[in-house]
């Protein structure tokens, strides 16, 4: 009503009103009156916006590549970007011009431009590896580009996606990548019937350690039982010897024993032979009748009686026929 209009912005909007070249009101936020035709309002937008991006770059071998990823910014400094781009908002609440709209693209093409100068200092597959890299050069250089301070850009996050050669070299690299992959396996086949063998020959020499141990071990077991049974034979044959000389000395002082015992017999027997004949000498001086009365004192009767009866059957008394009664025989008996 006579030009008389009413603003509210939302808090990620700044506003600022103008008349006649100055500005008599700004915030984040704000809301108030103004006179349409004498006043200005320019809004600045003070969100976060996220813009993706794919690049193709060449390499520095030529080779063309495809770099995707996503760059998040904000406006930092809403009365710098106001003088550098035209905010400027018509009756009807739209923007006037398409600035804010190129704001995105000049975004990208700083974006662009870091990313390039350094792709094209890069190798194919130097470029292919060089994902974080380039997110760590891009999160150091957006901030200082001047490009972006004089607009009062604030980068606040910065991501490569992805990095892609083109479908033929993408194939020439999978063919290369699959050959030496091939290789590689082959070489770890290789490699690893290497160690097989070599564990295998570690195995059967510590077979051949173990089994030449064993050998020792018997033959010393062996050579400790020849010791054993050398000794054995020896302290059997010292024992043998022993008995031997002790029988030896026993057979030995056994015949000194009988050489004794028959000295001692013939001496016995000399002198026993000696006193017969003393005792025969003595017996040739007497009268053989007095001998025989001699050797008839202290018999018994009935050896006396026989020997009388003995002497009637020799020499001149020699008697013919002897009749003895029994009563005869009782009383000389008694």
């Amino acid at each position: 009503m006579l030009g008389i209009k009413f603003y509210k912005a939302d808090p990620s909007t700044f506003v600022m009103l103008f008349k006649n070249g100055k500005v008599t009101k700004q915030g984040a936020g704000t809301s108030f009156y103004y006179y349409a035709p004498s006043s200005s309002l320019v809004a600045v937008p003070l969100s976060s916006c996220e813009v993706p991006f794919a690049f193709r770059m060449k390499t520095e071998d030529f080779q063309e590549i495809t770099l995707q990823g996503q760059v998040t910014f904000r406006i930092a400094e809403p009365q710098q970007a106001a003088t550098m781009v035209n905010f400027t908002l018509d009756v009807a609440g739209r923007y006037v011009s398409e600035d804010p709209e190129k704001l995105e693209e000049r975004v990208l093409r700083s974006v662009q431009v870091v990313i390039r100068n350094q792709i094209e200092t890069m190798s194919l597959q130097q470029a292919l590896r060089a994902s974080r890299s380039l997110t760590e050069l891009l999160q150091q250089n957006l901030p200082e580009r001047h490009s972006l301070k004089n607009l009062g850009i604030d980068i606040t996050e910065v991501s490569l996606t992805s990095i892609v050669p083109n479908p033929e070299t993408a194939k020439a690299l999978e063919a290369d990548v699959r050959e030496q992959l091939l290789k590689d396996a082959d070489s770890a086949i290789y490699t690893r019937r290497l160690a097989s063998i070599d564990q295998e020959k570690q195995v059967q020499e510590r077979e051949l350690e173990t089994e030449k141990a064993i050998n020792k071990q018997q033959q010393e077991l062996e050579q400790q039982k020849l010791q054993a049974e050398q000794e054995k034979m020896r302290k059997k044959f010292a024992m043998d010897e022993e008995a031997l000389t002790a029988k030896t000395e026993a057979e030995r002082r056994r015949n000194e024993l009988v050489e004794l015992e028959a000295v001692n017999t013939r001496a016995r027997s000399d002198a026993k032979a000696y006193d017969i004949r003393s005792q025969l000498q003595a017996y040739e001086a007497i009268d053989i009748e007095r001998l025989k009365v001699m050797s008839m004192s202290g018999m018994k009767p009935e050896t006396l009686i026989a020997q009388a009866l003995e002497n009637l059957t020799k020499g001149e008394n020699r008697v013919g026929n002897l009749n003895i009664s029994p009563e005869l025989l009782q009383s000389l008996v008694r």
